[in-house]
């Protein structure tokens, strides 16, 4: 299954009331779970010097996912 997961990194921008702005950057992540997908976001986001916070995890209905890497033969000429 793919969640695709949003995760939040504060940037060093802030807004008029003087909060930090926080980019929201969406990510699909192949897992057996939500709780899976989660665990696998946080340790993408281990090693990121900025500041990250997972804000959600959804269930994404994709079959599959049809890429060069995937599937090379649709990309033949």
């Amino acid at each position: 299954m793919y969640y695709l997961t949003t995760i939040g990194y504060e940037t060093e921008r802030q807004d008029r009331n003087g909060n930090t702005v926080v980019e929201k950057l969406k990510y699909l992540i192949e897992a057996e779970s939500a709780e899976e997908a989660l665990l696998r976001a946080a340790k993408y986001t281990a090693g990121d010097t900025r500041g990250s916070e997972v804000l959600s995890v959804a269930q994404q209905g994709i079959e599959c996912i049809i890429s060069e890497k995937e599937t090379p033969e649709y990309y033949k000429q």
